[in-house]
């Protein structure tokens, strides 16, 4: 083998290319291999390497392989065909960078509220997850409303979730502990989260949201045991006779 010819390993190692996807472009006769070892092993020229990395540079701009096959057929391009290829590859960035910024204020939100808590319920925890993933996908155009109660990025929504989460992780609490739902310490607990529950759907039937039947899907993924939901009924059954 000569020292300048390259194993599939090695030019894979060093363009950063999968042997899995060179062994794709040569099949395609995008990248064909120079020559062969004796054992039928594939070699690749350093003419190889710099098509290659023609190809890389082709892709990142978002010519697909179909159109790289017969770019590099040509010594030239017209300019206006990469710029529009650069622009289009441009905007799926912009769109990528915002998805990544919603992600990152999502993770925040969600470090927040858990942030007064020393042990976090799981069940509960992936449950205000899907909430939250739920809400952005699928009332994203209120999302960024500036008072809207969909927008995570309001103060008001993040002490409102916190509210709630605090709420549920006391209700679990009080039911691990055995409480009895119509003592004075299930009546304060219970006080307090109605009232929240209150405030929270009078802000929901302002929204225009109401008419999309959203919040009749179910989420699978309910935090609450039978228990704490047998807990909660009698609760809100005995505060009403008080």
């Amino acid at each position: 083998m000569s020292d300048n010819m390259l194993t599939i390993g090695q030019l894979a190692k060093q363009t950063g290319v999968t042997i899995r996807t060179l062994r794709y472009y040569d099949k395609i006769g995008l990248l064909l291999p120079t020559d062969y070892t004796e054992g039928g092993h594939r070699l690749y020229s350093l003419d190889d390497l710099s098509r290659l990395q023609q190809i890389q540079s082709l892709i990142f701009i978002g010519f697909s392989l179909k159109d790289i096959a017969d770019l590099l057929e040509s010594q030239y391009i017209e300019a206006q065909q990469l710029s529009h290829s650069i622009a289009f590859k441009k905007r799926e960035l912009v769109v990528e960078l915002e998805r990544i910024r919603q992600n990152i204020d999502q993770l925040n939100h969600m470090e927040s509220i858990i942030s007064a808590h020393e042990k976090i319920d799981v069940k509960l925890f992936c449950f205000i997850i899907h909430s939250i993933l739920f809400e952005e996908e699928n009332l994203n155009e209120y999302s960024k409303i500036k008072d809207s109660i969909h927008n995570f990025r309001s103060e008001e929504r993040l002490n409102l979730d916190k509210e709630y989460f605090s709420f549920f992780m006391n209700l679990k609490r009080l039911v691990a502990n055995e409480t009895n739902p119509e003592s004075d310490e299930a009546l304060k607990f219970i006080k307090p989260l109605v009232a929240l529950s209150n405030q929270t759907l009078s802000k929901i039937d302002t929204a225009e949201i109401k008419s999309t039947h959203l919040y009749d899907e179910p989420n699978i993924l309910n935090p609450f045991t039978e228990e704490e939901k047998n807990f909660l009924k009698s609760a809100f059954t005995y505060m009403s006779t008080k």
